[in-house]
């Protein structure tokens, strides 16, 4: 599940998308702040992996179940 790096060009305000495993990133990001259609994932951020993922990320109180 990788977390991407999204930026908007009109507001310029940067957030996150999830995208799960086994689907396809959505065709259209909208700026959770100005609600623009036009944001953009940010493709000079490597994507990150979600914490879960994380080698030892279960378990360690990363997750609501361990938390």
């Amino acid at each position: 599940m990788p977390i991407l790096s999204i930026q908007c060009p009109k507001c310029g305000h940067r957030f996150q998308g999830l995208v799960l495993e086994g689907t396809r990133p959505p065709q259209e990001w909208v700026c959770s702040k100005c609600g623009s259609h036009e944001a953009e994932v940010d493709h000079s951020q490597k994507p990150q992996l979600h914490p879960w993922e994380k080698e030892g990320g279960h378990g360690i109180g990363l997750c609501p179940c361990c938390s």
